[in-house]
């Protein structure tokens, strides 16, 4: 039997961070990526989606101000995360982080794959400034997605 997730090939770039002063509202996780990045991280997900359990591990770009001044926050992430471990847990039904050094792990199961990819392809297109719940609890965690600077979505391609 064919293993398509082990078939899998990262494209574009990724970002995820927190904030190192979390006050309300910049609490929780933080995601973009470019288009390319987008498409590649929704393609995995796709193939991971209905399978048995499995994961990958994904290379996260180094943070620039650019990006982490998108939300107007701040320019201080919590952190330098090198690596995006995503387990897929059929059964699972939240989204969680978790952070071991320079790596996240990402735990991701049937009931909110989703909802995450369909950040992603929003993302893809330029959108950004909204979150998702990590579950169906009522003050559940929210992670934020935001487009990415120095990119023309007309086209796809960087200004």
């Amino acid at each position: 039997m064919r293993n398509w997730v082990n078939e899998w090939v990262q494209e574009g770039r990724l970002y995820v961070w927190r904030y190192a002063d979390r006050g309300h509202g910049w609490r929780g996780w933080h995601f973009t990526a470019d288009p390319a990045g987008c498409r590649s991280v929704r393609n995995l997900l796709d193939r991971m989606h209905a399978g048995e359990a499995c994961h990958r591990t994904l290379r996260l770009e180094p943070m620039t101000d650019a990006i982490l001044s998108v939300p107007n926050y701040g320019h201080k992430a919590d952190g330098r995360f090198e690596k995006l471990r995503i387990e897929y847990v059929p059964g699972f039904e939240e989204l969680g982080i978790v952070p071991q050094g320079e790596v996240l792990t990402m735990t991701i199961g049937d009931g909110r794959m989703r909802k995450l990819s369909a950040a992603f392809a929003q993302v893809e297109v330029g959108g950004g400034d909204f979150g998702i719940s990590t579950s169906d609890e009522k003050r559940a965690e929210s992670w934020m997605f935001w487009w990415i600077p120095g990119v023309d979505y007309r086209d796809g391609k960087r200004l």
